[in-house]
């Protein structure tokens, strides 16, 4: 497999007008503690160790840690009290220990609102991290807003917020993962670079793709943004379906894809059994020569195990994720292991790095007394000016709309993996993957 050529991966930024950027001299101060008279609502930005300046750097963190998405959250708290320990062996923030916070957001918009404010009235934290569902993120950051809180949104993916964030003026919000579009972006850049490696059954000469996208907002609004990015490297796409979320026989639907002779099927699928099962009777199908791309649900165990030996040679990807060179740099991977017996996920290597990042922008000030009295503009532009910080899932560095730089194998790309033996193998972008396609399947 020929190396990928680096200027392919693009990063994805906006540009702001002058009067917006001057507009930022008028955003409110970060709420303090000190002085008679405050109310308290007004307890953001304060002291840990009770508020009273005696203390490290609080962090408040919260997650799914029950319900649906508890076995998430479980990774998301080990990895941020990893974070929180390395930081802390290396000195802290200021001289001073990281001290985190949990918060329990049951996967619901009112219990994680309720968490949050929870964290910032009662448990006094300086910033806020975590998060996985966007419409629990999209309730949080009103809260934060409200007290004054620097906040840095780990995990949830929707553009939504980042629209949020600038159509209110929540700049005391950044976000962490790249939206839904770098799924699109990834599958095209992927498809570029096997059709000029010859990677597989590529080069393919027709270059026709059928699309298959489970009938939710993510599925839908995924496979809607895979049509620009198809059209611009000129594939055709020959159909495109909705399936539904607990669909599990694809039989029929299949058969009338392959009438069509597609290169590549790619769907895009949540459900572990719908995307196991897909998996399973495409293979059972007899395509010919044509790959089987999916976005999102093979990466799911359940699902591999649920297609057997049928999803072998699938490829599947994360618009961020877990990148094990990155991680072996920083100690990670070895402090994880020495802590658990369970496979670092993405999940955890993005929580991993939501409290590094927190930690280094309260170390870019003068000391926490200076993080914690700072006004918005300060804090934000302390973000926005900040050299990259090396993460989980790439190099973290804020553009002017509040959403980390990605695209780019030196920023955050997506991440393209191969399903062996019911195993991920993380094969794309190849200057940080940890190994090569295995053509052999094929």
């Amino acid at each position: 497999m020929k190396s990928n050529d680096n200027s392919e991966m693009t990063d994805h930024s906006i540009d702001y007008s002058d009067e917006k950027k001057r507009a930022r001299g008028s955003r409110r101060h970060f709420l303090r503690t000190t002085g008679a008279g405050i109310a308290a609502a007004s307890m953001a930005g304060c002291l840990g160790g009770g508020g009273d300046g005696s203390g490290g750097l609080k962090v408040g963190f919260y997650g799914p840690f029950s319900g649906p998405a508890s076995n998430i959250g479980e990774q998301k708290q080990i990895a941020a009290e990893m974070s929180r320990d390395l930081i802390n062996e290396n000195g802290g923030v200021h001289g001073q220990e990281v001290e985190l916070v949990f918060g329990d957001s049951e996967s619901q918009p009112s219990a994680g609102r309720n968490e949050v404010n929870r964290l910032i009235q009662q448990e006094n934290v300086d910033a806020i991290g975590g998060g996985f569902h966007s419409d629990v993120a999209l309730a949080t950051v009103e809260v934060t807003a409200e007290q004054g809180t620097p906040q840095v949104v780990d995990e949830a993916v929707s553009s939504e917020i980042v629209t949020k964030i600038n159509e209110q003026e929540l700049w005391n919000v950044f976000k962490t993962t790249p939206p839904s579009e770098a799924y699109a972006v990834g599958w095209r850049q992927l498809l570029e670079q096997f059709q000029e490696n010859d990677t597989g059954y590529f080069p393919y000469e027709d270059q026709s793709i059928a699309l298959i996208g489970e009938d939710t907002s993510y599925g839908l609004s995924i496979m809607d943004l895979m049509e620009s990015e198809l059209d611009e490297i000129g594939w055709e796409i020959v159909s495109e379906d909705e399936v539904s979320l607990d669909a599990t026989d694809f039989t029929s639907l299949l058969s009338r894809i392959q009438s069509n002779e597609p290169d590549v099927v790619w769907a895009v699928q949540t459900s572990s059994s719908g995307a196991g099962n897909l998996t399973r009777q495409f293979s059972e199908t007899g395509f010919e020569d044509t790959h089987f791309f999916h976005n999102y649900g093979l990466t799911i165990s359940d699902a591999r195990e649920t297609a057997g030996g049928a999803a072998d040679g699938a490829l599947t990807m994360l618009n961020a994720g877990r990148v094990d060179a990155l991680l072996e740099e920083q100690g990670a991977l070895e402090a994880w292991s020495e802590r658990t017996d369970m496979d670092m996920t993405g999940s955890a290597a993005l929580s991993y790095q939501n409290i590094k990042a927190i930690a280094e922008y309260a170390s870019a000030f003068d000391s926490l007394e200076a993080f914690r009295s700072a006004s918005v503009e300060e804090w934000e532009s302390t973000v926005l000016d900040h050299e990259p910080i090396l993460g989980g899932s790439g190099y973290i560095s804020f553009q002017d709309n509040h959403q980390a730089a990605w695209g780019g194998t030196d920023t955050q790309s997506a991440l393209g993996y191969q399903v062996l033996d019911q195993e991920l193998n993380f094969v794309w972008p190849s200057e940080i993957a940890a190994t090569e396609v295995d053509t052999s399947v094929y």
